[in-house]
This record gives structure tokens, sequence and C-alpha cells, in this order.
């Protein structure tokens, strides 16, 4: 087994059940031989992303810890 992926081994094996469901969909979509870009969203998605990107640049944000 490569240092790598003995190392991510290790990492995802200290993660409670609960913090494995975001990382979940990430390796999902590593998987997959052609990513996935939704491109068909509605204005209040589009709006919920600019408000978070703005939110984001202000220094504001919530850590993904305290979120699950």
């Amino acid at each position: 087994m490569s240092p790598i992926r003995q190392e991510i081994q290790g990492y995802i094996g200290l993660l409670p059940d609960y913090q494995l469901e975001a990382l979940r969909p990430l390796l999902a979509l590593l998987l997959t031989e052609t990513p996935v870009v939704e491109t068909d969203l509605t204005d209040e998605e589009k709006a919920i992303i600019l408000e978070g990107r703005a939110e984001y640049v202000r220094g504001g944000g919530v850590p993904l810890a305290s979120v699950i």
C-alpha cells in the first residue's frame, strides 16, 4: 500500500461516522469518470451561492465541524 493511501486511511479511521457523511460525496465524485457540474440552478440557489461568497469575503463562515 502506498504511503499516501495509508495516511488517508488513517485519517478516515479517526473520523466519526457523522463526519464521514461529509466526505462521502467527494469520494464518490472523485471515482466518477466525468465530473458532474450542475448548470440548471434556480434563481434562489444562485442567490444563496452569491450570499455565501460575499459572507466568505467578509471573513464570515462556519466551520464544518460546527454544522455537523
